[in-house]
């Protein structure tokens, strides 16, 4: 069974009150892979949740503590910090079940006090009473700031993002946050700014934090977007998974279950799900999002731009002029394309993915191509990690026949961006200069980062078959490079 099958079927077997069956297939399926280091530590954690979900569902709270700290001690290093929060979360339920109030006062003090939930301070709140700690009285008046100002800061957050003002929303969110943890909500409005301004390491570990106390619906679109980004496929699920499980009612799983099928290649099915959250939601902006998403990996980019173009005439964001621009470059609706993306810079300004949305559409003129790469270097001294701008330069370098300052240009920034998407897009380039050996390695790098990155797949069959002997000879050694330069063409 695959790992996301053995999750799925453990889990519905405790929600039956088959717990004996759960654990059974748990022990089968889980424990042999906990050790197997050829899967990823985020997913041996998934795993070891279950198996621990599945002892409890038992009462055999005490092997599944067991069980948890196991892992978490020899995968430790391996783990993201909001993976490492989590599990001590998962141990400190285990303690309050057996009793120990001391031992899960202290495993809640290991979460840093910025990333405590209400339940955590709480839940500490109660062991400390229990134990006469001195602090009591402090973790009983340490409480985030009240519902009415929370409510209030949020409008206002809101209100800034709305007119795309993601820094000011930020900065408000953070003077906020100095003053205790703050609600779900608001931790998730400062993941979705993080998110609109490029800075996706820090948006998902903000949706992590944000969700940690079950499903969260504030903000899911954003954060099934930025997942996809990621191409994070398993993690899009899982998201999905849960917010139907919450509430099947409501779009927002359906949103994020477009997602995972449009990146599984089931693109009709993908279609069929983001047209149900639009029946469920029809002023749901990401509901039309996600059917932009799928229509482009259905290879239709004129119903992928109405779709989008929906989107964002119901809620504008930096994300949403980012995908119909995308998609109108797609269309051949440059000038369209244009007009969208210099709004964007208008309403952003300076800001460095505006400046490379509007180097990427330029770069496909070559009249403006001298315009473009001053756009796109300007957008790069700016920031240095803006991924969009480092592609469209690479791209816009490859078109222009200059393989070899592609090359140097993803050489320098490849060791701040070390994605798969980079990896897969500097391997194009090595190919183009017929380096195929380092170009086979940089594929594979991509595949190890992502096993979904089908460009990066079938970059690395074709240069597996270039690398053949004879392969030199071959009369359709020429239609190899196609694809590349395909590659590189959708990217402007």
């Amino acid at each position: 069974m695959s790992l996301l099958a053995v999750v799925d079927e453990i889990t519905e077997l405790i929600a039956c009150d088959l717990g004996e069956a759960a654990l059974s297939l748990a022990e089968l399926e889980c424990r042999p892979r906990l050790a197997d280091p050829a899967y990823p530590a985020a997913e041996r954690l998934c795993l070891a949740r279950a198996l621990a979900s599945s002892l409890r569902a038992v009462n055999q709270h005490r092997a599944a503590l067991r069980a948890t700290a196991d892992f978490v001690s020899a995968a430790r290093g391996q783990l993201a910090p909001a993976d490492v929060e989590a599990a001590a979360r998962d141990m400190a339920d285990m303690r309050w079940a057996l009793g120990e109030a001391d031992l899960c006062l202290a495993q809640l003090r290991q979460i840093p006090r910025a990333h405590r939930t209400r339940r955590d301070w709480a839940r500490m709140a109660r062991c400390a009473d229990a134990l006469g700690c001195a602090d009591a009285a402090d973790l009983r008046a340490h409480a985030p700031p009240p519902a009415s100002e929370a409510a209030a800061a949020a409008a206002r957050v809101t209100a800034l993002m709305q007119r795309l003002d993601y820094g000011a929303a930020a900065a408000e969110l953070s003077r906020l946050a100095r003053r205790g943890p703050g609600s779900p909500r608001l931790v998730a409005l400062l993941a979705a700014c993080r998110f609109h301004l490029g800075d996706d390491r820090a948006a998902r570990g903000l949706f992590a934090r944000a969700a940690a106390g079950g499903a969260l619906f504030d903000e899911a679109g954003a954060h099934a977007a930025l997942l996809m980004r990621a191409g994070d496929r398993l993690a899009v699920y899982a998201l999905g998974r849960r917010l139907l499980r919450a509430d099947a009612g409501r779009a927002e799983g359906w949103v994020a279950m477009a997602r995972f099928l449009a990146m599984a290649g089931r693109a009709q099915d993908a279609l069929a799900v983001a047209w149900k959250a639009q029946a469920l939601a029809p002023r749901l902006a990401d509901a039309f999002l996600a059917e932009g998403a799928a229509q482009m990996a259905a290879g239709n980019a004129g119903d992928a731009a109405a779709a989008l173009l929906r989107a964002h005439a119901l809620a504008p964001s930096a994300f949403s002029y980012a995908e119909a621009v995308a998609a109108l470059v797609r269309a051949e609706r440059l000038k369209d394309a244009f007009v969208y993306a210099r709004e964007l810079a208008e309403l952003m300004p300076g800001h460095p993915a505006a400046l490379a949305l509007v180097g990427s559409v330029l770069a496909h003129s070559p009249e403006s191509a001298a315009k473009a790469e001053a756009l796109l270097a300007a957008a790069l001294a700016a920031d240095r990690r803006c991924a969009a701008a480092v592609d469209a330069l690479a791209a816009l370098f490859v078109a222009g026949g200059r393989v070899s300052d592609a090359r140097a240009l993803l050489e320098a920034h490849l060791p701040e961006l070390p994605t798969d998407a980079m990896y897969a897009r500097y391997a194009d380039v090595l190919t183009l200069a017929n380096d195929l050996p380092a170009a086979a390695a940089n594929y594979a790098a991509a595949l190890d980062l992502n096993q979904d990155n089908q460009r990066a797949r079938a970059g690395y069959e074709r240069v597996g078959r270039l690398m053949q002997p004879g392969a030199e000879n071959d009369d359709d050694d020429d239609d190899e490079q196609l694809p590349i330069e395909s590659d590189f063409s959708d990217a402007l």
